[in-house]
């Protein structure tokens, strides 16, 4: 039974991380709208769009989905940091022992000897260890092509 709350969790925690991205919505009729997800409603997976664009091209400001209308969400945008990935390059790259990095795929987020935290926003920590996973950082996006 523990199973069944630990997905639902992670559904839902996917879900929470679209919020604000562009995505394809696919109704059950057939409809496709491409906007962005403003927000869903838990219990019946109705989601709400904003700055919506029909299949034909008709534009609207806002279109709301009834989940039992709802075919397929597809995710617009591609997520650039990876927190999985990024553990695997301060290990790899960095000389940061396994033992000291902690991902928390759910949330996207790496944690390094629990004082320092890498999300998509950036690090968070102070001290030599927090610049470190800085400079880290950085290079990781730059071989990503992204930043400097």
């Amino acid at each position: 039974m523990a199973l069944v709350g630990e997905a639902s969790r992670r559904f839902i925690s996917r879900l929470n991380a679209l919020l604000g991205k562009s995505v394809i919505v696919h109704t059950m009729k057939g409809k496709v709208y491409k906007g962005i997800l403003y927000g869903f409603d838990q219990s019946t997976l109705s989601v709400v769009l904003t700055n919506v664009e029909e299949q034909g091209g008709r534009k609207h400001p806002l279109v709301f989905v009834t989940g039992h209308n709802l075919a397929e969400i597809t995710v617009e945008e591609t997520a650039i940091f990876d927190a999985r990935e990024f553990a695997d390059f301060l290990v790899r790259h960095g000389g940061i022992a396994l033992h000291q990095v902690r991902v928390y795929d759910d949330l996207n987020i790496v944690e390094v000897s629990r004082s320092v935290k890498v999300s998509k926003d950036g690090v968070e920590g102070a001290g030599p260890l927090a610049q470190k996973i800085y400079t880290l950082y950085r290079e990781y996006l730059r071989r990503k092509g992204v930043g400097d």
